[in-house]
């Protein structure tokens, strides 16, 4: 008896689980340093179509996009939607628009794991990310053409750049100064029934020392989010320059977008935001929103760029790429000189807490004091090292 053909739905549900497949393996590269999403597009063998669907959008594009928008929205007729169906099909935005569905749905699921290992497993997690990094440097070295000297010279200009942005990014002088900003706050608030003793501990562990209380707003009584002033205007700027340079990195064969957030300091930062977007405050929305407008801009305009330099300058790009990541081993280096605060000032929704004993750490790596944490931190080493080498060999083939 012959086998009857599949049903076109069977192929069209089959089709998408496939690409929404591939875009969470899109989402889980972007949010794990050392993992690059460049590559798994290359792995799955649409690096191409993607750039291509990035290159295609201009003004006019956008302008007829939203002619027809306008058109569904005012008539609402079926021939409005066939017209719409028609320009995401012809753009083929459909598709792109099932990868992004798939990579938010990765990295909103991975963001709170992800916070936890860094607040509560520091060293372990470095030391994953540093064998993740270290053995993903056979990527774009196996992409090289030639190793004459301008392509060593680049190398070590990606060395120096690295280090450089890790150095002048110190978390310790971050945390201080906008503790420093909420310990002005706190003490221009007035004492009285709006301060309340609180116990009990920190998201890092640390002891509540005690709380004082914003007064609450109408918004906030009736159960609506509003701002609690949890992020600095600059803080907003910056996170839409990480952003625009992340996505950058993201669509780079062999660099992680999310290892470019670690070396400028916004990694925890863009993280913590992701894992408690559940809250609905605004000041994450806003954040997130910031983040987001600079990927979306810088994909636009980087897509372009990055598709020129590799046009005209493949070997210097992959060299100056090589020298990102080795350079990037340093900022990765799991053991780091931890500094306390003794009284650090956090935000935390309407309240301003003072915890105690803040342990902050810094950019400064020194060398493992205790056997035990060394050996298991060779174990997760190790871990990241063959995670890494399946995935190469996985590329290769």
């Amino acid at each position: 008896m012959k086998n009857e053909p599949r049903p076109p739905s069977f192929v069209k549900d089959q089709s998408l689980a496939k690409e929404l497949f591939m875009g969470f393996c899109l989402g889980t590269a972007n949010i794990i340093p050392g993992v690059s999403g460049g590559t798994f597009l290359l792995v799955f063998k649409i690096y191409e179509r993607v750039f291509a669907i990035l290159n295609r959008i201009n003004q006019t594009l956008f302008l007829r996009f939203l002619s027809i928008v306008f058109c569904v929205v005012k008539n609402l007729g079926r021939n409005g939607c066939q017209d719409l169906a028609s320009f995401l099909k012809e753009t083929d935005a459909v598709f792109l628009l099932k990868l992004i569905l798939g990579a938010v749905t990765a990295i909103i699921a991975l963001s709170s794991l992800m916070e936890y290992l860094l607040v509560h497993q520091f060293v372990y997690t470095y030391s994953l990310f540093f064998g993740l990094i270290l053995v993903s440097i056979v990527i774009p070295v196996r992409m090289l053409n030639s190793l004459k000297g301008p392509v060593v010279f680049m190398v070590l200009l990606g060395m120096s750049l690295t280090v450089f942005v890790s150095w002048s990014v110190n978390p310790y002088d971050k945390v201080k100064i906008k503790s420093d900003h909420l310990e002005r706050q706190f003490q221009h608030l007035s004492f009285g029934e709006n301060t309340a003793p609180v116990f009990g501990q920190d998201s890092h562990g640390n002891p509540l020392e005690n709380q004082l209380k914003k007064k609450v707003s109408k918004t906030q009584e009736s159960g609506l989010s509003s701002f609690f002033g949890k992020y600095t205007i600059e803080e907003y700027v910056y996170a839409g320059i990480c952003g625009a340079v992340s996505i950058s990195a993201m669509v780079l064969p062999g660099i992680s977008g999310s290892l470019v957030l670690i070396l400028m300091g916004a990694y925890f930062d863009v993280i913590s935001a992701i894992s408690t977007l559940k809250s609905g405050h605004l000041d994450t929305l806003a954040f997130l929103c910031c983040f987001g407008l600079g990927i979306v801009v810088g994909g636009l305009l980087f897509a372009r760029l990055i598709n020129f330099v590799l046009k005209r300058y493949y070997n210097l790009t992959m060299a100056f790429l090589i020298g990102l990541m080795i350079g990037s081993l340093h900022a990765l280096w799991p053991f780091k000189k931890v500094m306390i605060i003794a009284r650090q000032y956090v935000k935390q929704e309407d309240a301003i807490c003072v915890v105690k004993n803040f342990q902050v750490y810094t950019n400064l790596n020194i060398l493992p004091s205790n056997g035990h944490q060394l050996l298991v931190s060779l174990l997760f080493f190790f871990v990241g090292c063959a995670v890494m080498v399946a995935f190469v060999r996985a590329e290769s083939s």
